[in-house]
């Protein structure tokens, strides 16, 4: 900008150019102001009344939806009092959903030990999936509603009312979602409350409707709850934290039966379009009207003062720092000339010395560079380690908190303790003392490989019974769900000459971690020989399996699926390393979709018939 300012008044002829062009401006926008100042007033007073009109039909589809709620709530209480009974109970929650489809979810909760045979805890909830309904029982010490706002809020009113949303998530089923409730207490003859029973409706099912009506392509619809908390909106997260960015035009108005805000949002940017665009045009015209009339201004005066432009925009571009023109030394003997002459020595001088300089800052920029690379090289090394310390301090003291109360518990109530309970924390402490061995030694059998090339393979092995051993080596987490098979399409002869330690580590750390991610299913090992020189072991699982982006990085160390996982991501490094030391190799099969399975494909030294 300063060197514009310089050039504008180094120049005669267009200061006298830009006066004229400046007079002339002045008219135009102080005419063009006061009418587009009073255009967008009338285009924001019509936004206004047309989406005030949005807003009104959006919350009156929206009461409509909560007045089904609350209508299937108020005519069911008196069904439950008629029905006390555990079996019509769930036939009465999953009837409800039958007869409203737009609900959710359906629970009927009651005091604790109200039915003295189902125990402290009795909760009959239903859910709507997709058309499909499941009943099922719930309470536990895990998941004691008495404690559910959904469940306490109608209580403690003692009247029926809405409860602002939660995330709900029930437990071995798939249903996982935010949920808006409305409950009802239940109370007996004596006025005494005995439960209550409550309907659900999902945030996805707000949002459904809050996107239905749109009077602008970025105006969105959002609910908020008496907290602030937002309900649902009709936009996605991401777009929503844009468009608040932004100025924007918001109505709201409050739902009467759940005092929740209901809030519609319109960019300006959306309003003003079409003003905008008039703005664009009539700019335009104005600026190519003034550029023509600042062209021909020039023009006219540059005529009366041209003799000496010539020397001016030779001193202009040296006091520009543009010292690489080629300037001609003048012919003129006079003042003139030897003041061009002596500019064109000044600028060769000057130009030899600004090339000198920027070959020295290049050379400097590149070093900077490298020492940038090398610094960021040694924070990322430093960060990797404290992850790692960390990451290893959480995966062994976990385990050991949860054998530490085992130990507790069974210090304590072991006289007391029933057989089936005593079995299931005995088979944890079991689990996660092997989860801590596990760790500790692949960690310490990772660090004794470093700089180790191979292995001594003596060991004449039966392909059959390593497998066996393997299988063996694993105490499955999950069993009423879950089967490990041992198969093997390979005769009983068939013998290979390897280290038994490390075959057999390799395949116990495969069927680790098939037994850690198999929920149920079935986990499996096989051997075949694909030739006459190698022989390959399969293991295989019907769990979640890997994506597809991760199959390249699943055996880089400290690598994990997820950073809750269990381990430390050296498992399978491990298992590599320990393949190729045995002159195999270990990959994984991209072509199976059930789950995960890993190949271990090892070279046949020896056969024994």
């Amino acid at each position: 900008m300063s060197k514009l300012a310089r050039y504008i008044n180094a120049s005669l002829s267009l200061k006298l150019s830009l006066s004229i062009l400046a007079f002339t401006a002045v008219i135009f926008m102080v005419a063009l102001g006061i009418l587009f100042h009073s255009t967008r007033q009338t285009i924001r007073q019509t936004a206004i009344e047309q989406t005030t009109q949005i807003l009104n039909n959006t919350a009156l589809n929206i009461m409509n939806l909560m007045g089904q709620v609350e209508v299937a709530i108020e005519n069911s209480d008196w069904l439950v009092m008629r029905n006390l009974s555990p079996d019509s109970i769930m036939s009465l929650s999953r009837q409800i959903l039958e007869l409203n489809p737009d609900i959710n979810g359906c629970s009927i909760s009651f005091e604790q030990y109200f039915f003295p045979e189902e125990g402290k805890y009795f909760s009959v909830y239903s859910a709507n999936e997709d058309g499909h309904i499941e009943t099922e029982q719930e309470g536990q010490e895990d998941y004691d509603y008495f404690k559910m706002a959904w469940y306490q809020e109608p209580i403690r009113q003692g009247k029926a009312c809405w409860v602002d949303p939660f995330h709900d998530f029930t437990p071995g089923t798939s249903y996982d979602m935010m949920i808006a409730s409305y409950g009802k207490p239940i109370f007996d003859t004596h006025g005494h409350t005995i439960g209550v029973i409550s309907a659900d409706l999902s945030q996805r099912k707000l949002s459904q409707i809050l996107s239905q009506e749109h009077l602008y392509p970025n105006a969105y619809f959002f609910m908020t709850g008496e907290s602030g908390q937002i309900i649902a909106s009709g936009s996605d997260q991401a777009n929503i934290e844009d468009l608040t960015r932004t100025d924007c035009l918001v109505v709201s108005m409050i739902l009467p039966s759940s005092n929740w805000k209901l809030s519609y949002i319109c960019p300006n940017k959306d309003i003003f379009k079409g003003y905008y665009q008039l703005i664009y045009i009539i700019v335009s015209l104005i600026i190519f009207g003034l550029m023509l009339m600042l062209v021909l201004s020039y023009f006219v005066v540059n005529r009366s003062v041209s003799p000496i432009k010539v020397l001016a925009n030779q001193a202009q571009r040296i006091a520009a720092g543009q010292f690489d023109g080629h300037f001609y030394h003048s012919r003129r003997i006079d003042e003139a000339g030897q003041l061009q002459n002596s500019f064109v020595s000044m600028q060769e001088s000057i130009a030899n010395y600004v090339s000198d300089l920027k070959r020295v800052k290049r050379e400097t920029e590149q070093q900077i560079q490298e020492l940038i690379i090398a610094k960021s090289k040694a924070e990322e090394a430093d960060r990797k380690k404290s992850a790692f310390i960390q990451d290893l301090s959480h995966q062994i003291r976990t385990p050991l908190n949860i054998i530490g109360g085992f130990t507790q518990i069974l210090r304590d109530q072991h006289g007391v303790m029933e057989k089936a309970d005593m079995e299931i924390i005995t088979h944890d402490i079991i689990q996660n003392s092997y989860t801590i061995t596990n760790i500790i030694d692949n960690w310490m059998k990772t660090l004794a490989l470093e700089g180790i090339d191979k292995v001594e393979c003596h060991d004449d092995i039966n392909c059959k019974e390593i497998c066996k051993m393997a299988a063996e080596s694993i105490t499955l987490r999950n069993p009423d769900t879950v089967t490990l098979k041992v198969e093997n399409n390979i005769p009983d002869s068939l013998h290979i000459v390897t280290d038994k330690e490390c075959l057999l580590k390799v395949l116990s750390e495969l069927l680790h971690n098939a037994n850690k991610y198999t929920q149920e299913g079935d986990i499996s090992i096989n051997c075949i020989q694909t030739d006459n020189q190698f022989v390959s072991f399969i293991v295989s699982d019907t769990g979640p399996g890997i994506a597809q982006d991760l199959h390249e990085h699943v055996f880089t160390q400290f690598t994990k699926l997820s950073d809750f996982n269990e381990g430390l991501g050296m498992g399978l490094t491990l298992c590599r390393k320990l393949a190729g030391l045995l002159g195999g190799q270990i990959t994984l099969d991209a072509s199976y979709t059930e789950g995960a399975r890993f190949v271990l494909t090892l070279p046949v030294s020896q056969e024994k018939t």
